[in-house]
């Protein structure tokens, strides 16, 4: 959930400078992009593969809409989260039960709005790579943070965000493709470093 937050946020072309992306990160909603998201786990023989549409809406709510391989709505509004899936009973739970979550939430909150200060509070920020390809990377700050994830990066080419990869400190990995209508618009099958290397940009397929 935490990467749909930006996802609707395309950026315009400038220098790898932190300012100036937080300053064309934002844009009102609301707004759509699609999505593809693959799940790296040591658990799993191979990544779990899903598609969708990810939505930043008027009221401030942010949903991602699963579509394949099958249907589910999660909708972050304010501190709450609800989560439908074709079949199953729906759920919801407070952020109140999980902090470190809702301090990811706010920074990527703190992204669309191009609040530096708030974004600083809960990662470490810095920018790599040149105006054509570039690189945020956010490594959190506290240590119960930490233990859920090790950092998040964001690469984007020329005016838009690419992908959005969230590691975790056990090596697993999710990574979600923007602005692609599906699988078949990334690397296939979906190997971990080629679809990396799609990603920053040193390969076109």
């Amino acid at each position: 959930m935490i990467a749909l937050t930006l996802a609707a946020t395309p950026l315009h072309a400038a220098d790898p400078d932190l300012d100036t992306l937080l300053a064309r990160l934002a844009r009102p909603a609301p707004d759509s992009t699609s999505f593809v998201e693959v799940r790296y786990s040591s658990l799993l023989d191979k990544p779990i593969v899903v598609s969708g549409h990810l939505e930043h809406q008027a009221d401030g709510a942010l949903v991602r809409r699963v579509e394949s391989p099958y249907q589910e709505v999660t909708i972050l509004q304010g501190e709450n989260v609800s989560v439908e899936r074709a079949g199953s009973k729906p759920r919801q739970f407070s952020l109140d039960r999980a902090p470190e979550l809702r301090g990811m939430l706010a920074s990527f909150g703190a992204l669309l709005k191009g609040d530096r200060p708030m974004l600083e509070q809960y990662f470490a920020v810095t920018v790599s790579g040149s105006d054509a390809l570039w690189e945020i990377t956010l490594a959190p700050r506290s240590e119960k943070l930490k233990r859920r994830l090790s950092s998040i990066v964001v690469d984007g080419a020329g005016d838009r965000p690419r992908c959005f990869t969230l590691h975790e400190p056990d090596g697993d990995e999710s990574l979600m493709a923007l602005g692609v209508d599906g699988p078949g618009d990334l690397p296939a099958p979906p190997e971990r470093q080629a679809l990396e290397a799609w990603c920053t940009g040193s390969t076109s397929q």
